[in-house]
Order: C-alpha cells, then structure tokens, then sequence
C-alpha cells in the first residue's frame, strides 16, 4: 500500500518503550496513511524478541549498534513521501502527524518540520522546544517556550518530518560516520546549503519519556564525538573564506571549555576534546570527500547560512 508517511523508529534494549511508542502511532487521528518501521540497533536484551510481538509493523534487526545510520536501514526501504524519524522515548500526540504534514504540503521550500518535545511525566515542562547554533559551531535545544507558539525556522534539529526526497540526494539521512552526537546539526547545514529550510511546529506535540540507550558510552566518549563532529561538519559546510576567518573562535572556544575541564579535574573530557581537535589533520582525506559532497549540492552563500546563527544563547544561558 502506498503510504504518506514512514514512521522509523530506533530501539536499543527498549522494547518496553517501542510499545508504548507504536501504540501512541496506533491512535493517532490523521488523514495520511502511514507505516511503521522500528529498527533494534543490535539489543542485547530480549527486546527483539518483545518487539516481534508487535503486530502492524516493519522489523528490521542489526547486529550491532551503529548509532544515528540506523535510520538509513528502514528509509532503504521505504516508498513514503515522508520520513518521521525519532527514538523510542516518545509517545505522540493524536493530532501532532496533520500539523507537520499539512505545513510541508503548503510550504515546499520547507524540507523538514519537527515537533514540540513535552515532558510525559510533567506536561508543563518543555524537553526540546526549538535549537540554536553559534557560529563557534556549539549549539543547544530550548528548553522553554523562547521560540513561541508560532511555527518559526530553526537552524537544525535531530527528529521529525523530513522529505524523502532530500534524503535520496545523499543518500543518507545522518552521516553514517558520526554514530550520534552532531549528526543533527550536520543535517540541518545539507538542508539550508541546498536552499530549503527548517521549521519547529509548536503545535505539532510529541511526549517524551527518556530513554537509557545513550548511558552505554562513558561521558567522554560522548565528548569526542560531539567535538569531532561538530568540528567535521564546520570544514565541510562553509566556503574556505569563512572557515579561515572562524577557525580561530571555534579552536577558542573548545581551547576554553579544555581549560575548564581543567580546573574541574575533568581529565578524560580534557583528552576527548584534545583527540577531536586532533582528529581533521590526521582524516584530512576524510573531510576533503565529504566536503566535495556537501558543496556540490550548495545552492546559497554562507551569508544565508548565518541569518539563524546566534552567539546570544551560547553566552547566556
């Protein structure tokens, strides 16, 4: 059957929450057809077998974790206009699907629309209300209503509605060589690179739970992988002219949160950031190829980049 939407959903030893989370799809009160695809980035509980159970949707199974590259497994496969993407750690909102769909339907320039992310446990509490970006190439989520009610263009964000169709472009949703942290942002530069936008949709709700999966990595692995990637997706998204200019600030910026590590005896976070600094001038192969790729589909100048650039929440927060 030719669906609307695809609903990828990733698992790691939450078979409890994949429940939860299909059975919030289930009730959702739509006018779009829809599939489901959860994908268990190789559990090593029983979740696989829990998650068979499940009647309605498309099990895929991986051997081992590979991070964020796990999206790609189901997108593979599926035929939808629309790809909905997001962790286990959710429950949506019956009428939150028509609001992102509507909104790309009516705005073509848009390539992705996400949801307002609301605490399940207290619905007062904003988990992930928009992002911003700094062109230190730091960047954070909201927290509160600072965006609004109102739909509103954001630099990036690592969940909700996307166009298969820029996917197809790269052939990949997340860099599969990020694993996670930092793949959002890099996702967000391909979109506006190419000339199409981002929007946060505060009425579109998702509940959001909490999920463990991320606990298996020791904070500073989490660490290196942030700053590396981040530093990764800075040399291979601007033209050479802005990256000379901003190289001194970002290098900076990590050299002060280096400092800080420091002085709080955070050593191994210490090292990590080292290691990621390191990292671009021992794969410079590596960020020369993938920047050829992400420049040929460059459609805008760096100036239109940082219109969403803000330096106001890397410093006030």
């Amino acid at each position: 059957m030719k669906t609307d939407v695809s609903f990828v959903i990733l698992s790691y030893n939450d078979a409890d929450m994949i429940v939860k989370a299909v059975s919030s799809i289930k009730k959702l009160k739509t006018k779009y057809k829809y599939n489901i695809f959860v994908v268990d980035n190789g559990s090593r509980n029983d979740s696989v077998e829990k998650v068979k159970k499940i009647k309605g949707i498309n099990l895929i199974k991986l051997k081992n974790n590979v991070g964020t590259a796990a999206y790609d497994k189901a997108i593979k496969k599926s035929s939808s206009k629309y790809i909905f993407f997001t962790g286990c750690d959710v429950e949506l909102k019956e009428d939150m699907l028509d609001y992102l769909v509507n909104f790309l339907e009516k705005n073509k320039d848009v390539a992705q629309a996400a949801p307002k992310y609301i605490s399940l446990n207290d619905k007062k509490s904003i988990d992930l209300g928009g992002t911003w970006l700094s062109r230190s190439f730091y960047s954070g989520t909201f927290k509160n209503n600072t965006l609004g009610n109102n739909p509103v263009k954001i630099p990036y964000i690592g969940t909700g509605l996307i166009r298969k169709s820029f996917i197809d472009k790269f052939n990949y949703l997340f860099d599969n060589t990020y694993f996670f942290y930092g793949e959002d942002v890099d996702l967000g530069m391909r979109i506006r690179l190419s000339g199409h936008k981002i929007y946060y949709i505060p009425k579109s709700i998702v509940y959001h739970v909490g999920s463990m999966s991320r606990t298996i990595h020791k904070p500073a692995k989490l660490t290196y992988l942030m700053e590396r990637n981040l530093i990764r997706t800075f040399l291979s998204s601007l033209s050479i002219h802005n990256i000379i200019i901003l190289s001194p600030y970002v290098i900076a910026m990590r050299l002060i949160a280096m400092v800080k590590d420091l002085s709080t005896l955070h050593f191994t976070s210490f090292l990590a950031r080292l290691f990621a600094l390191i990292w671009p001038i021992l794969n410079l192969g590596t960020i020369l190829k993938k920047r050829k790729t992400v420049q040929k589909t460059r459609k805008v100048k760096d100036k239109k980049l940082f219109s969403l650039f803000s330096e106001k929440y890397l410093f006030f927060r």
